[in-house]
Parts: structure tokens; sequence; C-alpha cells
């Protein structure tokens, strides 16, 4: 039987509504730029995501740059005796020079010690955490609200000494000295006592003595008798020994005793003779000299005495800056301020010379005059195993002696000598020294940890 079919048209000859729809259903073209819009916001949001998540990795490493450098710089600042506060301060601007800006209350996070970590509650440690909010550029509309990086470093100074330290600083407080210049030499050598004195003194000792001279030297009643063989009087100043001992050295004893300022002065000689020839009482007058010790407030308070006053003795100050370092003065430095044995591997003695090197005054004419005397002395002190450090201090560039002894007769070598010509540049030279002679000891110097 066959099967009729009947296929309806309309009257205009066009097939019904249902079969356009059917066959607009079976039409794929241009379905694939419908896909493509409807991926389009995903592909994109991936692009700008991946974009956004290289800068953000770019920006970590330069805020852990950052914080490393910051945390270095306050380890350096502790160890040069500098305040918790201080130190913050040096962290800020090391943190600053690496581009940190902080953009939050919290974006810069300083703990002196640590508050977390392996060095958590180590004073000699400094942590630092950064912080930054990271706008999102490209993919600002997959997130509601700025992403965050931070870094952490932890910076440490060991503090672990591998040898003793003995350190002796000459100090000028002649006339020239006067003033603003007074309190500068003054807070500088404070500054080397707080580096150069450990917190531990085991099994390693780190100590300073002080030799401040101007026309003389000051030993103190303590000391006048023992070093002249005369009684104490009134007059507690000393100056240079003849003979052979006069660049050594030796123990004070008979034929090695040093000078009495109070009659050796009729015998001044140099380019303010007649001044000195004049002085009825000690020169200086309140400037002592103080054996090794770690005892900062002792020190402190015996370089706050410090007057200004007299002529230029370098020779002698050079002289009792190694008497104070010798181990051959353990019977008149006695007890915990006897110095170490010449022994490098064991001690590093460390002598630090300030002056203009205008040496001016002198009082033994067979010893030659105050320069060739300072130059000798400076010689065999760096022979005996003595590392000599000079500042010199507004030294006149037009007189050759000053500067070769300043530059080439006494520095150990032609990286110890520093040039001072302002307060500022006084401070400075003394702290580099002292973070110098404190690294020679150290088993390990300020170091990255965390």
């Amino acid at each position: 039987m066959k099967v009729m079919r009947i296929r309806l048209r309309r009257r205009d000859g066009k097939a019904p509504a249902r079969s356009f729809w059917s066959s607009l259903r079976a039409d794929s073209r241009g379905s694939t730029l419908v896909l493509v819009s409807l991926a389009m916001p995903v592909v994109i949001g991936a692009l700008g995501l991946a974009v956004d998540t290289g800068l953000w990795y770019l920006e970590k490493r330069h805020l852990q740059q950052a914080a490393d450098n910051a945390s270095l710089g306050a380890v350096r600042a502790l160890q040069t005796g500098a305040t918790v506060a201080d130190a913050r301060a040096v962290a800020v601007n090391d943190a600053r020079r690496n581009g940190f800006v902080a953009d939050c209350d919290a974006c810069f996070q300083f703990n002196s010690p640590p508050v977390s970590g392996a060095y958590a509650g180590k004073t000699n440690a400094v942590e630092i955490v950064l912080s930054r909010k990271l706008p999102v550029a490209f993919s600002a509309y997959l997130f509601s609200g700025a992403s965050m990086v931070s870094a952490r470093s932890v910076g440490y100074q060991s503090g672990v000494q591998g040898k003793n330290l003995e350190v002796a600083l000459m100090l000028d407080v002649s006339s020239s000295m006067d003033g603003a210049k007074l309190e500068g030499m003054q807070d500088a050598a404070k500054s080397v006592i707080d580096i150069v004195v450990q917190p531990s003194q085991s099994p390693f000792k780190s100590r300073v003595a002080i030799a401040p001279y101007s026309s003389s030297v000051n030993v103190g009643s303590d000391y006048y008798q023992a070093v002249t063989g005369k009684t104490s009087t009134k007059w507690s100043t000393v100056v240079e020994r003849a003979g052979t001992a006069a660049f050594t050295d030796d123990a004070p004893a008979s034929g090695k005793y040093l000078g009495e300022f109070r009659t050796k002065k009729s015998n001044a000689m140099g380019a303010y003779a007649s001044t000195v020839k004049n002085y009825s009482s000690n020169v200086p007058a309140s400037a002592l000299i103080h054996p090794l010790t770690t005892e900062k407030d002792k020190l402190n308070a015996t370089i706050d005495s410090f007057t200004a006053a007299g002529t230029t003795a370098g020779h002698l100050g050079v002289a009792w800056t190694w008497y104070l370092l010798s181990p051959k003065w353990s019977g008149i430095w006695t007890d915990d301020t006897t110095p170490a044995a010449y022994d490098a591997t064991k001690t590093l003695k460390v002598a630090v010379l300030l002056s203009d090197f205008d040496m001016n005054s002198y009082y033994e004419s067979a010893n030659g005059n105050a320069s060739v005397q300072v130059q000798t002395l400076c010689a065999k002190m760096k022979a005996a195993g003595i590392t000599v450090y000079t500042v010199g201090y507004n030294v006149d560039s037009r007189s050759t002696t000053a500067v070769n002894l300043w530059k080439t007769y006494c520095p150990s070598d032609d990286k110890k000598w520093y040039s001072a010509k302002t307060v500022d540049e006084l401070k400075a030279a003394f702290r580099a020294i002292a973070q110098s002679a404190v690294g020679g000891v150290m088993t390990m110097g300020p170091a990255l940890v965390e």
C-alpha cells in the first residue's frame, strides 16, 4: 500500500516556521565566534593574572633585597654601639635606599631581638619584615582588593671571639683640641669603647686602655712612684726616658724610669719651649691614663673629665700607648689590667694614634726631636706585634714630616690611616677602626641567617 506524503506549503510558497527553526538549529556557521566571545573574559583574566603574578614575583625579590640590606645595616649599627632606636633608623634608611616605601602602618616591622624563628630572643640579631600592597593592574576584575606581598630577613652578629682584643687609644688633649674638637674626640673615643668591649668576656677578653697626652702624660698618683721611682707629690706627670730604655717597652726600673715633668720641663725643647718651661702644675691636669679594662663606665668617666691645655708632645702619647699594651708592664698593670702576652694567634693588640702630627715639644735631646722619636717608637711598636692605626686630625698637608708620620711611618699598612677634618669625620674614623679591630677577632661577622 502506498503511503502518500503531503507537504504543506504556505500560499507564498515558503516552508512553515517550524522548518525554519529546525534548519537554523542545524546551521553551525558562526558558532566559533560565539564560543570565543564567551571564553574571552576567562582568557583575558588568565593572561592578566599571569602578568600580575610575574610582577608580584619581581616585587617580592626587590622587597627581599630591601629587607636583607635593612637587617644587615641594623646589625652593623648595633655592633658599633648604636642604640636599638638608632639601629632602627639605619634600617629604615637602608630600606628606602633600596626602593621600599611603607604604604601602611604595619608595612615596616623592626624587632631586635627577633620575635620569631631560630634567633628569637638573641640580642645581637635583628628581624625585619617588609610588606607592600600590590595593585592588581590586569586582573583587577578577578579580585576585589589589592594583594599583599611580604619579605622577612634576620641579620645576626655572632659576637663569638676567636682571640683576645686589646685596644689602646692615644688621645690628644692639647690646647688646639679645645671646644667642639675635644667633645667630638670624647664622643668618638666612647664609641670605640662601646664597640670593642663585648658583652661576653669568656673565654676571650676585649679591653680598652686610654693614653691622653699634651705637654706630658699624667699617670696619676696611683702609678707615679712606680714609673718614676720618686715619691708621689702633687705632680703626677711624666716625660720620656733617656738611655737604652728610651725606645723600648721595658718596665720601669733603675736606669729605666720615666722622666719627671716637674723637673724636666726646664729642659723643654721645640716650638713652644718657653711656654712649657713656665708651667707651674701638671699639664694635662685632669686627663689621666687608664690601663686596659672592660669597665666601660670607668673609661667613659675618665674621658669625660678631659680638659684641653698644653702643647703636643706626641712621642709621649705613642710611648704610653705601647706601654699600656705591653706584657712587660705586668708589674705595673696588675690583675684585670694586665696585658696578654705578645702572641698574634691568641691576642690582637691595636694602637690608635690620634694627632695632627705636628709634634712640637720634647725633653731629651739625645733621643732626637719629637717627630724622630715618634717615628722610632712606631717602628718598634709594630715590630713587637702591635697593629697601628693613625687618625690625622686636620694635618697640615704642607708639612712633609707630619704627613709622613701619619701616612707612612706609623700605620701598619696603607689601609690603616684615616683623615679627619671635622668632628663627624673623626667619629666615623674611630668607628671604622673599632669595627675593623672587632672584625679581626670575630669568628663570624654580620650575616643573613634567616
